[in-house]
């Protein structure tokens, strides 16, 4: 190594330096993180039309769904019922599925299950995911009937009729 080149090194060297010191100082130069106070913060969401619950109100909220979940699962029949619901099994069974805010995909294929919609709510479940529907779910009301295949319930539930 020569002379020149050792100086064009540091050269190098210095100028790297002085690149690196005047980035740094532009990103540094960002405004700081505002704290904000818990009362603040909810009046801000409450202003974008936000919904802001306590921890009290968030559990009654729950145990509303839980039992909302309870009574659209249906009731336990009598023997002889059984036997003539092996025979309506041909007929078409319209059920109306009401999806709540905070439900998952699972939430929703246990329903379905539950009212024989569909053959087995984990298959469907996986279908939801599997095809990224479980993202697009959307709360409402939805008429279903029996024979609906899962592609046909995952478009009425997301809306993309």
């Amino acid at each position: 190594m020569n002379k020149r080149t050792a100086q064009a090194f540091a050269l190098g060297l210095i100028f790297a330096a002085i690149f690196l010191w005047a980035g740094s100082s532009v990103i540094a130069e960002k405004e700081p993180e505002k704290k904000v106070a818990v009362s603040d913060a909810k009046k801000i969401l409450e202003k974008e039309g936000y919904k802001v619950l306590n921890s009290g109100e968030f559990a009654k909220l729950n145990e509303k769904k839980a039992e909302v979940v309870k009574e659209e699962q249906p009731k336990e029949k009598a023997p002889a019922e059984k036997e003539e619901k092996v025979e309506e099994v041909k007929e078409e069974k319209k059920f109306t599925l009401i999806i709540a805010s905070g439900m998952s995909p699972g939430d929703v294929a246990t329903m379905l299950e539950s009212q024989g919609i569909v053959d087995d709510e984990s298959k469907f479940e996986r279908f939801l995911i599997d095809k990224g529907y479980h993202t697009k779910v959307q709360i409402g009301k939805y008429e279903l009937k029996s024979g609906l295949d899962y592609h046909q319930i995952a478009k009425i539930i997301t809306k993309n009729r």
